[in-house]
C-alpha cells in the first residue's frame, strides 16, 4: 500500500486551516491558520514559522513571574537574531538596558551614518585601551578637565603635523590608532 499524502484543508467562514498543503512559496505547510483578512500564522515542515498581522502585534507576559526571573526569552540555538523596523524606529524602554557580548572575542558595534548621542548625568568608559579618532575635529569642554597618565602626554599642533612628510603623517596616524583601525 502506498503512502497517501497527508493533507488537510478546512475552509470556514472567516478563516482557513491547512496542513500538508503547498503554500505560495512552494513550501509544505505543517499547520496554517489564515483569516479572510490575510492575518494568521503558519508553521512549515522546513521548520520556519511565519506570523502576520495587519496592524499592531502585542504580547503580554510575566504577570506571575517571580523577581529576577525572565518574563520573555528569545533563544536562537544557531544563527543571528535580527530585528528590523523598515519604516520606523526601534525603541527599547526599561528600568535598565544592558548589552553584553559574552564570547571571549565578543564585541559590541554601533554604526550610524548621522549621529550617536549620549545624554546622561554620568558617562563612564572603562577599557584596557581607549582610542578616539576624529576625521575632522575633536572637542572636549568642561568646567574642569583632569588628565592622568603614567607614561606621557604629548601634544602637537597641526602645523607640526602639517610639516611632516606624507609618509610621516600616515605612519604617525597608523602607529597611534593601530588597534582602533583594525
Amino acid at each position: 500500500m502506498t503512502d497517501q499524502p497527508k493533507e488537510y484543508l478546512d475552509k470556514r467562514q472567516g478563516f482557513v486551516i491547512k496542513s500538508g498543503t503547498t503554500d505560495r512559496a512552494g513550501k509544505i505547510t505543517d499547520l496554517s491558520i489564515i483569516t479572510d483578512n490575510a492575518q494568521g500564522f503558519q508553521y512549515r515542515t522546513d521548520g520556519v514559522k511565519l506570523d502576520h498581522c495587519n496592524a499592531q502585534s502585542m504580547e503580554v507576559c510575566g504577570e506571575n513571574v517571580a523577581a529576577g526571573q525572565p518574563a520573555k526569552i528569545i533563544r536562537a540555538k544557531r544563527g543571528n537574531i535580527q530585528i528590523e523596523a523598515i519604516d520606523g524606529d526601534i525603541i527599547l524602554i526599561a528600568n535598565n538596558i544592558r548589552i553584553q557580548a559574552k564570547d571571549g572575542n565578543g564585541e559590541v558595534t554601533i554604526n550610524s551614518v548621522k549621529q550617536i548621542a549620549f545624554n546622561s548625568p554620568l558617562v563612564n568608559t572603562k577599557a584596557g585601551n581607549l582610542n578616539t579618532l576624529a576625521s575632522n575635529s575633536a572637542s572636549t569642554a568642561a568646567q574642569a578637565v583632569d588628565t592622568v597618565g603614567n607614561l606621557q602626554n604629548s601634544q602637537a599642533a597641526s602645523v607640526d603635523i602639517g610639516q611632516a612628510s606624507v609618509l610621516g603623517k600616515l605612519l604617525g596616524i597608523l602607529t597611534k590608532f593601530k588597534q582602533f583601525l583594525t
